[in-house]
């Protein structure tokens, strides 16, 4: 499938909540990619909200082999409505979340692996152009944060409960563009309606 049918499928999935002006801002915003450089939301009032697709400080990661715990900065895989601390449930929810890495620091373990100044700068340009289907490719804003990535295959476990007892605070709240991709790229991982195998 080319890009323009590609974008024109993109078109049916809007979100059916936007409003027609809101559907078309976002629609010229996924038309400009990957040149859209607007990633976040400056509304105070969503940092306070556990939304997916979000970056939250508080994370707690356990080392698989030395079971080592550590504490990070993630963003929220699992969706909003399963992790609302308001819902009623029969047994605790955990919050699914990938730990943020930052750019530079991913580029040095390239390096460390034996790749070379131009084969990590052609992975660098791929990883800012959200080409890796692996991996979600953030922006940087300002000091608060540095451009990182989110690698899809690395997902944890936090028990909500503890999470929202703890020191835990928001870094970055997507817009409805970069959360909208932010969706794409998870799909596209998770999900492969035509891998070609048919299970008999």
């Amino acid at each position: 499938m080319d890009e323009p049918d590609l974008l024109q499928q993109a078109r049916i999935f809007l979100p059916k909540y936007l409003s027609p002006e809101q559907q078309r801002d976002l629609w010229e915003e996924l038309r400009s990619f990957p040149s859209n450089r607007s990633y976040y939301t400056s509304d105070p009032a969503l940092s306070y909200q556990l939304m997916q697709g979000d970056g939250w400080r508080g994370f707690v990661v356990v080392n698989f082999f030395t079971l080592e715990k550590k504490q990070v900065s993630g963003v929220i895989i699992s969706n909003s409505c399963d992790i609302a601390v308001d819902n009623d449930r029969a047994m605790p929810p955990n919050i699914l979340f990938a730990p943020m890495v930052r750019l530079d620091a991913y580029c040095a373990l390239l390096a460390q692996a034996g790749k070379t100044p131009a084969q990590i700068e052609s992975i660098r340009d791929s990883i800012r152009n959200q080409r890796h289907t692996s991996i979600f490719y953030l922006r940087a804003d300002g000091e608060a944060l540095p451009e990182s990535l989110i690698v899809l295959d690395d997902i944890h476990a936090h028990p909500l409960r503890d999470f929202v007892a703890g020191q835990s605070s928001c870094v970055f709240t997507l817009n409805v563009f970069a959360w909208y991709l932010f969706l794409l790229k998870l799909s596209i991982h998770l999900l492969r309606m035509q891998e070609g195998i048919a299970r008999r």
